[in-house]
């Protein structure tokens, strides 16, 4: 392994522990379903793709998940959360790959408009057709979770917690583009398919 190597694995690691950190710091954003909590450390996730690409995303998102349920175990058992946290991430990021590879990531509507729209419809729609077919199934028969109708419980509490948390997280993706990246690609760091804008 080259020197360039071992620095992108080490600081994809560095980043995988600063993920965790920010798991801990996890907080409610809806008070009606304060079990459905917000953290920054999908930041890190980003970061990790900036330099890893999908690759990157994936290793950081996996340090923070498979931490996450050896500190606090699953529930019921069963590491459904942690499945979700990592399908979430890869939901959310694996469209800025494309964008950020592409010529179109030239296009300042592009980078403005349709990375950050993609974020969110995605999360959205992703998340709640998990939930629907798997997540709420699972906690209604392991947990005995008095779920009875999930489309309802998709829409009042799972579509909006995801709304917000994309919102949220597209913000803080444009300030990592415009601040970080620039930074990264200065250092050498950026994933090598996105140096072209």
């Amino acid at each position: 392994m080259n020197k360039y190597r071992l620095r992108i694995w080490i600081s994809l690691a560095l980043l995988g522990a600063w993920a965790v950190i920010l798991r801990l710091l996890d907080f409610p954003i809806l008070p009606f379903v304060p079990f459905l909590k917000f953290d920054f450390s999908d930041l890190m996730v980003y970061v990790g793709m900036l330099i890893g690409g999908p690759k990157g995303l994936m290793l950081v998102a996996g340090i923070r998940d498979l931490s996450n349920y050896i500190m606090k175990g699953g529930e019921g058992g069963i590491p459904i959360g942690v499945i979700m946290s990592f399908i979430a991430s890869v939901t959310m990021f694996l469209p800025s790959h494309f964008f950020l590879k592409s010529s179109l990531n030239k296009n300042k509507l592009v980078r403005i408009f349709l990375t950050p729209l993609s974020l969110v419809v995605m999360l959205c729609l992703v998340m709640s057709l998990m939930n629907y077919y798997i997540a709420l199934p699972i906690y209604a028969k392991v947990m005995k979770l008095p779920i009875d109708h999930y489309l309802n419980y998709v829409i009042q509490f799972i579509l909006p917690f995801n709304a917000i948390k994309g919102v949220l997280i597209a913000a803080c993706q444009g300030i990592l583009n415009k601040y970080i990246r620039p930074i990264l690609e200065q250092k050498k760091y950026l994933y090598p398919l996105y140096e072209q804008f």
